[in-house]
Protein backbone atom coordinates (compact mmCIF):
# COMPACT_ATOMS: atom_id res chain seq x y z
CA UNK A 1 0.00 0.00 0.00
CA UNK A 2 1.23 3.54 -0.92
CA UNK A 3 1.00 6.58 0.78
CA UNK A 4 0.85 10.01 -1.19
CA UNK A 5 3.79 12.70 -1.36
CA UNK A 6 4.77 10.96 -3.60
CA UNK A 7 5.21 7.70 -3.30
CA UNK A 8 3.80 4.40 -3.75
CA UNK A 9 4.63 1.46 -1.88
CA UNK A 10 3.05 -2.28 -1.95
CA UNK A 11 2.71 -2.03 1.88
CA UNK A 12 2.36 1.94 1.01
CA UNK A 13 -0.85 3.79 0.19
CA UNK A 14 -1.01 2.33 -3.25
CA UNK A 15 -1.02 -1.45 -4.39
CA UNK A 16 -0.08 -3.57 -8.02
CA UNK A 17 -2.65 -6.37 -8.14
CA UNK A 18 -0.72 -7.88 -5.25
CA UNK A 19 0.87 -5.00 -4.01
CA UNK A 20 0.98 -3.73 -0.65
CA UNK A 21 -0.32 0.18 -0.02
CA UNK A 22 1.97 2.80 -0.06
CA UNK A 23 2.18 6.62 0.92
CA UNK A 24 1.04 9.25 -1.73
CA UNK A 25 1.83 12.36 0.88
CA UNK A 26 2.93 13.71 3.96
CA UNK A 27 6.23 13.09 3.25
CA UNK A 28 9.35 13.10 5.12
CA UNK A 29 12.89 12.95 3.85
CA UNK A 30 12.38 9.35 2.33
CA UNK A 31 9.82 8.14 4.03
CA UNK A 32 6.35 9.10 4.97
CA UNK A 33 5.80 10.16 8.56
CA UNK A 34 3.19 7.20 8.85
CA UNK A 35 3.82 3.71 10.49
CA UNK A 36 3.07 0.39 9.28
CA UNK A 37 2.66 -1.11 12.38
CA UNK A 38 1.44 -4.72 11.04
CA UNK A 39 -0.15 -6.06 8.09
CA UNK A 40 -2.24 -9.51 7.85
CA UNK A 41 -2.39 -10.89 4.07
CA UNK A 42 -5.03 -13.65 3.76
CA UNK A 43 -4.51 -14.90 0.01
CA UNK A 44 -7.04 -17.85 -1.35
CA UNK A 45 -4.93 -19.05 -4.04
CA UNK A 46 -7.13 -20.57 -6.80
CA UNK A 47 -7.08 -22.20 -10.18
CA UNK A 48 -7.66 -18.92 -12.35
CA UNK A 49 -8.46 -16.31 -9.69
CA UNK A 50 -7.08 -15.66 -6.32
CA UNK A 51 -9.24 -13.56 -3.43
CA UNK A 52 -6.95 -11.45 -0.97
CA UNK A 53 -8.16 -9.74 2.26
CA UNK A 54 -5.53 -7.13 3.57
CA UNK A 55 -5.65 -5.65 6.96
CA UNK A 56 -3.17 -2.56 7.66
CA UNK A 57 -2.57 -1.21 11.10
CA UNK A 58 -1.09 2.29 10.93
CA UNK A 59 0.07 4.87 12.94
CA UNK A 60 1.12 8.59 12.57
CA UNK A 61 4.34 9.87 14.36
CA UNK A 62 3.44 13.67 13.70
CA UNK A 63 3.15 15.16 16.91
CA UNK A 64 -0.28 17.27 17.99
CA UNK A 65 -2.10 17.62 14.72
CA UNK A 66 -3.71 15.23 11.95
CA UNK A 67 -1.56 13.93 9.24
CA UNK A 68 -3.12 13.43 5.88
CA UNK A 69 -2.35 11.20 3.18
CA UNK A 70 -3.41 9.92 0.17
CA UNK A 71 -3.12 6.24 0.55
CA UNK A 72 -2.86 4.05 -3.08
CA UNK A 73 -3.17 0.31 -4.00
CA UNK A 74 -1.25 -0.52 -7.12
CA UNK A 75 -2.41 -2.26 -9.84
CA UNK A 76 0.50 -2.89 -11.89
CA UNK A 77 -0.80 -2.84 -15.59
CA UNK A 78 2.66 -5.16 -17.00
CA UNK A 79 2.95 -7.17 -14.37
CA UNK A 80 3.11 -11.17 -15.49
CA UNK A 81 2.84 -12.83 -12.05
CA UNK A 82 -0.96 -12.37 -11.33
CA UNK A 83 -3.39 -10.63 -13.95
CA UNK A 84 -5.38 -6.94 -13.06
CA UNK A 85 -7.24 -6.53 -10.27
CA UNK A 86 -11.38 -7.58 -10.93
CA UNK A 87 -12.90 -6.04 -7.97
CA UNK A 88 -11.99 -3.86 -4.77
CA UNK A 89 -13.50 -3.28 -1.76
CA UNK A 90 -12.10 -0.63 0.73
CA UNK A 91 -12.74 -0.15 4.37
CA UNK A 92 -11.24 2.79 7.12
CA UNK A 93 -11.59 2.02 10.51
CA UNK A 94 -14.53 -0.77 9.67
CA UNK A 95 -16.45 1.56 7.82
CA UNK A 96 -16.58 1.00 3.89
CA UNK A 97 -15.06 4.10 1.62
CA UNK A 98 -15.31 4.45 -2.07
CA UNK A 99 -11.61 4.56 -3.83
CA UNK A 100 -10.60 6.34 -6.99
CA UNK A 101 -9.05 4.62 -9.70
CA UNK A 102 -6.14 6.78 -11.18
CA UNK A 103 -3.09 6.73 -13.43
CA UNK A 104 0.24 6.90 -12.40
CA UNK A 105 3.69 4.60 -12.33
CA UNK A 106 5.95 3.33 -10.20
CA UNK A 107 9.48 4.48 -10.34
CA UNK A 108 12.26 1.35 -9.11
CA UNK A 109 15.14 3.36 -9.19
CA UNK A 110 13.22 5.82 -6.05
CA UNK A 111 11.11 3.37 -4.70
CA UNK A 112 8.22 5.33 -5.11
CA UNK A 113 4.86 5.57 -6.74
CA UNK A 114 3.67 8.86 -8.34
CA UNK A 115 0.10 10.03 -10.08
CA UNK A 116 0.07 11.04 -13.18
CA UNK A 117 2.16 10.27 -16.62
CA UNK A 118 6.25 8.92 -16.72
CA UNK A 119 8.26 11.57 -17.42
CA UNK A 120 9.56 10.21 -20.95
CA UNK A 121 10.83 6.50 -21.23
CA UNK A 122 12.26 5.37 -18.52
CA UNK A 123 13.31 1.34 -17.73
CA UNK A 124 13.02 1.73 -14.19
CA UNK A 125 9.17 2.75 -14.33
CA UNK A 126 5.90 0.63 -14.81
CA UNK A 127 3.00 2.13 -15.62
CA UNK A 128 0.12 1.44 -13.16
CA UNK A 129 -3.50 2.32 -11.87
CA UNK A 130 -4.09 3.05 -8.67
CA UNK A 131 -7.40 2.27 -6.18
CA UNK A 132 -6.62 5.69 -4.00
CA UNK A 133 -8.27 7.05 -0.73
CA UNK A 134 -7.66 9.71 1.41
CA UNK A 135 -6.91 9.44 5.07
CA UNK A 136 -6.71 11.06 8.25
CA UNK A 137 -4.07 10.05 10.77
CA UNK A 138 -4.50 11.25 13.89
CA UNK A 139 -2.05 11.44 17.11
CA UNK A 140 -2.01 8.80 18.75
CA UNK A 141 -4.43 6.37 17.34
CA UNK A 142 -4.14 3.21 15.28
CA UNK A 143 -5.96 3.40 11.64
CA UNK A 144 -6.98 0.15 10.47
CA UNK A 145 -7.61 -0.09 6.32
CA UNK A 146 -9.18 -3.38 5.06
CA UNK A 147 -8.53 -3.87 1.00
CA UNK A 148 -10.50 -7.49 -0.34
CA UNK A 149 -9.90 -7.76 -3.86
CA UNK A 150 -9.96 -10.50 -6.32
CA UNK A 151 -7.17 -10.67 -9.09
CA UNK A 152 -6.57 -12.84 -12.45
CA UNK A 153 -3.45 -15.37 -11.40
CA UNK A 154 -0.70 -15.03 -14.13
CA UNK A 155 1.04 -17.74 -15.74
CA UNK A 156 2.97 -18.93 -18.71
CA UNK A 157 2.28 -20.82 -21.50
CA UNK A 158 4.74 -23.61 -20.21
CA UNK A 159 1.10 -24.11 -17.68
CA UNK A 160 2.32 -23.06 -14.60
CA UNK A 161 -0.09 -20.85 -12.30
CA UNK A 162 1.24 -17.91 -10.48
CA UNK A 163 0.22 -15.70 -7.99
CA UNK A 164 2.69 -12.80 -6.19
CA UNK A 165 2.06 -9.88 -3.49
CA UNK A 166 4.63 -7.50 -2.74
CA UNK A 167 5.68 -5.79 0.71
CA UNK A 168 8.42 -3.96 -1.15
CA UNK A 169 6.50 -0.71 -1.97
CA UNK A 170 6.08 -0.71 1.89
CA UNK A 171 9.02 1.14 2.25
CA UNK A 172 8.14 4.45 1.87
CA UNK A 173 6.37 4.26 5.64
CA UNK A 174 7.88 5.44 8.51
CA UNK A 175 10.65 2.74 9.48
CA UNK A 176 10.32 -0.57 10.11
CA UNK A 177 6.72 -3.23 9.42
CA UNK A 178 6.15 -4.12 13.16
CA UNK A 179 4.61 -7.30 11.86
CA UNK A 180 3.42 -8.78 8.97
CA UNK A 181 1.30 -12.44 8.34
CA UNK A 182 0.48 -14.00 5.31
CA UNK A 183 -2.02 -16.95 5.32
CA UNK A 184 -2.33 -18.91 1.89
CA UNK A 185 -5.62 -21.21 1.13
CA UNK A 186 -4.98 -23.70 -1.69
CA UNK A 187 -8.67 -23.88 -3.28
CA UNK A 188 -7.80 -26.67 -5.88
CA UNK A 189 -4.48 -27.24 -5.65
CA UNK A 190 -2.49 -28.59 -2.50
CA UNK A 191 1.20 -28.37 -1.46
CA UNK A 192 2.44 -31.01 -3.87
CA UNK A 193 1.23 -28.54 -6.48
CA UNK A 194 3.56 -26.03 -5.74
CA UNK A 195 6.61 -25.66 -7.26
CA UNK A 196 9.92 -24.95 -4.56
CA UNK A 197 13.46 -25.40 -5.21
CA UNK A 198 14.09 -26.73 -1.86
CA UNK A 199 10.89 -29.11 -2.04
CA UNK A 200 10.68 -32.63 -4.32
CA UNK A 201 11.79 -31.42 -7.55
CA UNK A 202 8.78 -32.95 -9.59
CA UNK A 203 10.72 -31.09 -12.99
CA UNK A 204 14.65 -30.90 -13.74
CA UNK A 205 15.10 -27.50 -12.23
CA UNK A 206 15.87 -25.93 -15.87
CA UNK A 207 12.79 -26.80 -17.64
CA UNK A 208 10.85 -25.84 -14.10
CA UNK A 209 12.81 -21.90 -14.47
CA UNK A 210 10.66 -20.44 -11.68
CA UNK A 211 9.69 -21.42 -8.15
CA UNK A 212 8.69 -20.34 -5.23
CA UNK A 213 9.83 -17.77 -2.90
CA UNK A 214 10.05 -17.75 -0.12
CA UNK A 215 11.51 -21.17 0.61
CA UNK A 216 9.29 -24.02 1.41
CA UNK A 217 11.23 -24.27 4.78
CA UNK A 218 10.37 -20.72 5.71
CA UNK A 219 6.83 -21.74 5.62
CA UNK A 220 4.43 -23.43 8.37
CA UNK A 221 3.09 -25.99 6.53
CA UNK A 222 -0.25 -26.44 8.61
CA UNK A 223 -2.77 -28.69 6.40
CA UNK A 224 -1.99 -29.99 3.16
CA UNK A 225 -4.03 -26.86 1.74
CA UNK A 226 -3.18 -24.07 4.01
CA UNK A 227 0.35 -22.86 4.69
CA UNK A 228 1.00 -19.28 6.92
CA UNK A 229 4.14 -17.23 7.23
CA UNK A 230 5.47 -14.74 9.90
CA UNK A 231 7.47 -11.71 9.41
CA UNK A 232 8.63 -9.31 12.51
CA UNK A 233 10.33 -5.88 12.53
CA UNK A 234 11.19 -5.86 8.76
CA UNK A 235 12.41 -3.23 6.13
CA UNK A 236 11.86 -3.91 2.63
CA UNK A 237 13.85 -1.45 1.29
CA UNK A 238 16.86 -3.41 2.46
CA UNK A 239 15.57 -7.06 3.91
CA UNK A 240 15.75 -8.33 0.23
CA UNK A 241 14.25 -11.45 1.55
CA UNK A 242 11.46 -9.85 2.56
CA UNK A 243 10.15 -7.89 0.03
CA UNK A 244 6.89 -10.53 -1.53
CA UNK A 245 6.61 -13.41 -2.14
CA UNK A 246 5.74 -15.43 -5.34
CA UNK A 247 3.57 -18.74 -6.10
CA UNK A 248 3.87 -20.90 -8.87
CA UNK A 249 2.44 -24.31 -9.49
CA UNK A 250 5.00 -26.92 -11.57
CA UNK A 251 5.15 -26.56 -15.50
CA UNK A 252 2.48 -29.03 -17.04
CA UNK A 253 3.92 -27.97 -20.78
CA UNK A 254 7.59 -29.58 -21.93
Amino acid sequence: MLSAGCALGNDTAVNAAGHAPGALGAIKGEESVIRMVSEKIDIVFGKEKSKVHCRFVFRSTKQGADAKQTVGFPDMVGDGDHGQILSMITRIDGKEVPSKLQDGYFDYEESRAVIGKPPGENMMTEEAKFHTVEVTFPPDKDVIIEREYVVDNGGSVMGNTTFSYTTATGAIWHGSIGKAEFTVTLDGWTIDDLAFDDGPQKLPPRQQMNFCSVNKSDWKIESPTKLSLVWENFEPAVHGSRRGIFLTTWRTNK
